[in-house]
């Protein structure tokens, strides 16, 4: 009866949909095209404020609002708490929303999620899951008590990446080289070695390292040109051998922890070896376990050989100089990889009637290099055409990505592609006031009288003077006032409470910035006024602002409809399947929120229960499909009713 059995729901964060139509035209993402070519691409697809990931992943599987389902920006604040106290929004439990595929399981269907965010524990039982809490797979942004962690730290199972290094580079291991000795089973030769610890970064269970050892091959003719490891001093040990610029296999390893052993995959990478010896830097990827992250947990154990790393593939090994632009994007592949693989592979295997998936490349990419492919921003040549590469490729490992996922479903099924917001740059972000300009908010409100500080007497620190402080900026896009009976150290009597509001209000409107002359603050509202915006309730600050695009970050306090130099704040959506037009760009204005509603309309799924979000109906072949379906229905129940009551009148007796 309804259009489609299935709908598989893929999303990249961050994308800038300007530059996916760029490489499409060009050809080189021909599956994306063939999404676009045989179904629907919505021009003016607008994401929710703030424009930062949990809320916009949690208003695409459940058709409602931040304000109602309570995941209001990337960390969470509720009344009570400290104003400076804002864990990450992670936690599945704190969405006060309906899944969809809690609504599906209402009428017996089975939901696949592959990375999706703040989805963390599993709500639902006719349901497999694998990862949800975090960005990636084995990124934890919670402990084991379930509690969220502050500020944006992260815990990796069973840990994170890792470079031993003979130079000093951030949060490196630096180690010195001598002259290998001890060793069982070398030939003849000319070595140098290191003993290495590897997994105690990140971790989220209490790790014991595993130590080894770094032997460097040389010889009289070429110097020292490879490295191998090996966990004892045994020539018939060793792991992996590797020139410059080389990859290691995919490697397994077994860590004992205080949970028991764990096993992982891990990947390492030569980037610098010079002829004499002097300088040395290896890359660990990610010691990704390969468990403890799936729902039923058995699941985990089917995926163990999937192609690929299961791992938290992020920028900031490049930003710290460990690894250069093109080994960051062989690590991209390698996520993009597994998780391609790892769809398929669940697609093929179980029934299923929804599928929903997060890739993250595209919002850690922009975050380090958007800048550097900007001419509006960077006037280096050389960094533009270089990062503009990397964006390239970025987007063609997610089309083939993508194109496993639809080489593994079959006619019936309604294909999206969503985002959760796009990315823009920042105008001056190489200026040497970038730093303090970003934090633009805490200087109006400093200058304005209403955010006031001191020194702390044992550290030194500058810290907030709750005592005089009567606003405080939270979160990407919030403000609180300080207020007494409701915030632990409130010094704003309720009946002023507007008065401060107004006063927060006409700072941020007044201020103009000194680098650009421009005022940065595009709207200022009280939290009542923001229903308009999606936001309400007790999760949101007492005023609310918004930025113009080219003010610092790529992300989160943009408006929506942000565009500035190559970047654009709108989110990504392409529909095709069953009852999809073909090859139509549609001009209306769509949201997050419609996602939900019309996938349910087409798959004939109850709608969850918070949902706010309409029908796409304009994207639709026949939107009255429904409609006349039940009317033929309808007409043969009629006849069939008709040729039921001559029969059951007939009259005839052959006794």
């Amino acid at each position: 009866m309804f259009a489609a059995e299935r709908a598989v729901v893929i999303g990249l964060d961050a994308p800038i949909v300007k530059s996916i139509l760029k490489y499409s035209r060009e050809g080189k993402l021909p599956n994306i095209t063939r999404l676009i070519e045989n179904g629907v691409l919505a021009e003016n697809c607008l994401v929710p404020h703030p424009t930062i990931t949990p809320p916009n992943w949690t208003t695409i599987v459940t058709g409602a609002w931040p304000g109602t389902h309570g995941i209001t920006c990337f960390h969470i604040h509720k009344p009570g708490w400290p104003l400076n106290y804002c864990p990450q929004a992670f936690s599945s439990l704190d969405c006060e929303a309906e899944y969809i595929w809690e609504a599906a399981e209402r009428v017996g269907k089975r939901t696949i999620l592959l990375n999706y965010p703040s989805t963390w524990p599993p709500r639902g039982k006719n349901l497999i899951q694998v990862g949800g809490a975090g960005l990636h797979i084995n990124d934890w942004r919670m402990d084991r008590e379930g509690n969220l962690l502050p500020a944006f730290y992260v815990r990796c199972t069973v840990a994170d990446e890792q470079l031993i290094s003979t130079e000093e580079y951030p949060l490196a291991d630096v180690v010195k080289l001598r002259e290998a000795e001890g060793w069982r089973g070398l030939p003849e030769g000319k070595y140098l070695e290191a003993e290495v610890k590897l997994g105690h970064r990140n971790t989220y269970d209490k790790v014991q390292p595993v130590h080894g050892f770094i032997l460097v091959h040389g010889s009289e003719s070429e110097g020292y040109s490879k490295v191998s490891l090996a966990l004892k001093k045994d020539a018939n040990k060793i792991l992996f051998t590797i020139g410059r610029g080389e990859w290691s296999p995919r490697q397994t390893i077994t860590f004992k922890t205080d949970r028991g052993e764990k096993k992982c995959v891990f990947k390492a990478k030569l980037i610098e070896l010079s002829p004499d010896g002097e300088k040395l830097r290896l890359y660990f990827s990610p010691f990704c376990q390969l468990d403890g992250w799936s729902y039923p947990p058995e699941i985990a154990k089917e995926l163990e050989n999937i192609p690929g790393l299961p791992g938290r593939i992020v920028e900031a090994t490049h930003l710290l100089g460990w690894i250069d632009s093109e080994t960051w994007l062989e690590l991209m592949r390698e996520e993009n990889t597994w998780l391609g693989e790892a769809a398929a592979y669940l697609l093929k295997k179980y029934d299923w009637a929804l599928f929903f998936m997060h890739a993250h490349a595209p919002d850690h990419f922009y975050h380090a290099a958007l800048n550097r492919i900007d001419p509006h921003v960077c006037k280096d040549e050389n960094l533009v055409k270089e990062y503009s590469r990397i964006e390239e490729e970025m987007y063609i490992s997610l089309d083939e990505m993508i194109g496993k996922i639809l080489d593994a479903i079959d006619e019936k099924t309604l294909v999206f592609i969503v985002s959760d917001h796009g990315a823009v740059p920042s105008e001056g972000r190489f200026d040497e006031d970038y730093r303090e300009r970003s934090r633009f908010v805490t200087t109006i409100l400093s200058e304005a009288g209403l955010l006031k500080f001191k020194i702390d007497e044992k550290t030194g620190e500058k810290i907030v003077d709750w005592s005089k402080t009567k606003a405080f900026p939270q979160r990407s896009c919030y403000i609180y006032v300080n207020l007494k009976g409701r915030d632990p150290n409130g010094i704003v009597d309720p009946e002023d409470y507007d008065e401060v509001r107004d006063k927060i209000i006409n700072a941020l409107y007044n201020y103009t910035d000194p680098k650009t002359g421009k005022k940065p603050i595009v709207f200022a509202l009280k939290k009542e006024d923001a229903r308009i915006l999606g936001l309400y309730g007790d999760r949101i600050g007492d005023v609310i602002y918004g930025i113009r695009a080219e003010a610092p970050g790529e992300h989160g306090r943009q408006l929506a409809t942000g565009e500035y130099g190559v970047g654009s704040m709108k989110g990504l959506l392409i529909m095709a399947g069953p009852n999809i037009k073909k090859g139509y760009v549609l001009k209306r204005t769509v949201w997050l929120t419609d996602i939900v509603p019309t996938i349910c309309y087409l798959l004939g799924l109850p709608i969850p229960r918070n949902a706010e979000g309409a029908i796409i109906y304009q994207a639709l072949e026949d939107p009255d499909y429904l409609k006349n379906r039940l009317e033929e229905l309808e007409k043969n129940y009629e006849r069939l009713k008709a040729a039921y009551e001559v029969q059951k009148s007939l009259t005839h007796n052959y006794e």
